[in-house]
């Protein structure tokens, strides 16, 4: 099978994106869906202004998007040169694709003319997708999973969703330490050492199978289900408190084409979105269909691929989440990047266990996890030890004193470990919001 950096259609999945897009507006929706693309499509016929961020993107990626003419069309300008910072860019192709998913519905991409194309592009390209394949993907709707925490509830994606099992399982842990009464992570190394454990534990259990669960923490009810309980929780702080060392673990390539979007309405509603390719901006293969980029979303995954077996779902690794109390809804929050968990988690406890609003926790620094490196599998054991951070954010002293606790720690000056966090706070009383988001991705929060 293909790994990451090959160049193969058989690391594209069947996208689910428009056809999500479609069932929440048939659910939820009440203008026309066609107006629903307006925005989208004027952007991609006039254009906008290159960034500098996306500039560095191309730069990186240009060997991939220059391969196939049907790409390199789309990022060189008439004399060949790739598109710049500051200089406008449009999207054709894009924009009459949208066109015709806006006259005709999703149905176009699942069952159309763009079906059809983007078939035979993965088959010329060595992939196995077939119409079939596209057209009988179904959408699937799951109850959410709710935790309580403190004096609130958190509520994210049910079933299928490994991120939110993750972040849910970790608050969990939090929960059973009590950091509010250690410090801050920023300042207390006792705090900063059991998130870098937690982290690794919640994300070596998700991965594991039952049986590799049960080796881990013999004795401990592991069960995807437990995850999330008091009783497992309690159970993984002894256990990191016993130094029991954690269980290796293998993490493929960071996402590069997410988008988180939150919005509430005037009585309160709140509505929490997160969509991502889930691989490397544009794949690694550079295959676009009629203006879509087609990711390689398949080509780190083949481990988990080959033990559920074609035609299954995979696991979804976003944690879009909504906090609660009293019933009422006080924040909303969703992330991005490699470290999105570690993001997540440490901007809630800012602001459920230390009174910040958005604005000051995304101000903190994040701990970015294992170390990962510039590759699609985890360097080798020694390195992927090492817990990351950004040069200049921790405290050399908090750092010191992490390492004598026994976590060997790296500390690397580039953002190819981030993760990206926006929250929307809420007071239902006063009727006021408050959101904040991390600021190293074009972002905006607005309201009116």
């Amino acid at each position: 099978m293909p790994t990451w950096g090959q160049h193969s259609g058989r690391t594209a999945l069947v996208p689910g994106f428009m056809a999500g897009v479609q069932a929440m507006h048939d659910r939820f929706g009440k203008r026309p869906f066609a107006e629903l693309f307006g925005p989208a499509i004027w952007i991609a016929d006039h254009g906008v202004p290159f960034s500098p961020t996306v500039e560095e993107w191309l730069r990186q990626s240009s060997t991939f998007v220059t391969r196939l003419p049907e790409t390199r069309r789309i990022f060189t300008k008439e004399n060949g040169d790739l598109y710049k910072a500051g200089e406008l860019f449009r999207q054709p192709e894009l924009a009459e694709t949208l066109k015709n998913v806006a006259n005709q519905s999703a149905a176009y991409m699942y069952r159309g003319a763009w079906a059809h194309r983007l078939a035979a592009a993965i088959q010329r390209e060595g992939g196995k997708m077939t119409l079939e394949d596209l057209a009988s993907y179904e959408v699937s709707w799951t109850e959410p999973r709710r935790i309580s925490y403190g004096d609130y509830e958190v509520i994210s994606l049910g079933q299928g969703s490994l991120g939110s099992l993750v972040t849910l399982g970790s608050l969990k842990a939090v929960e059973a330490v009590g950091m509010k009464e250690l410090g801050h992570y920023t300042s207390s190394a006792e705090t900063l050492y059991y998130l870098t454990q937690i982290f690794r534990i919640e994300k070596s259990l998700s991965l594991m199978t039952s049986e590799q669960r049960g080796v881990f923490l013999p004795g401990i009810d592991t069960s995807i289900e437990a995850l999330t309980t008091e009783k497992t929780a309690r159970l993984v702080v002894d256990h990191i408190r016993q130094n029991l060392k954690d269980a290796e673990l293998t993490r493929g390539p960071a996402s590069a084409h997410s988008a988180g979007v939150l919005a509430v309405d005037a009585q309160g509603n709140v509505a929490c979105i997160l969509h991502t390719l889930n691989g490397v901006l544009w794949g690694t293969t550079g295959i676009f269909v009629d203006g879509v980029s087609i990711p390689d979303s398949a080509a780190f995954q083949q481990q988990t691929i080959a033990a559920i077996g074609g035609g299954a779902r995979l696991p979804n690794t976003t944690n879009p989440l909504i906090v609660l109390k009293d019933g009422k809804p006080i924040l909303a929050s969703a992330a991005i990047g490699s470290a999105l968990q570690m993001a997540t988690v440490e901007n809630l406890i800012n602001v459920l266990d230390f009174g910040m609003d958005p604005k000051s926790a995304v101000e903190q620094p994040n701990t970015l996890g294992p170390y990962l490196g510039m590759v699609a599998n985890a360097p080798p054991k020694p390195e992927y030890e090492k817990e990351t951070f950004r040069e200049g954010e921790f405290p050399k002293s908090v750092l010191d004193q992490l390492r004598d606790k026994g976590q060997a720690v790296k500390v690397i000056n580039d953002h190819s470990q981030d993760g990206y966090w926006i929250g929307i706070q809420l007071d239902p009383a006063a009727r006021k919001l408050k959101g904040a988001t991390t600021r190293k991705l074009p972002s905006l929060v607005e309201g009116y």
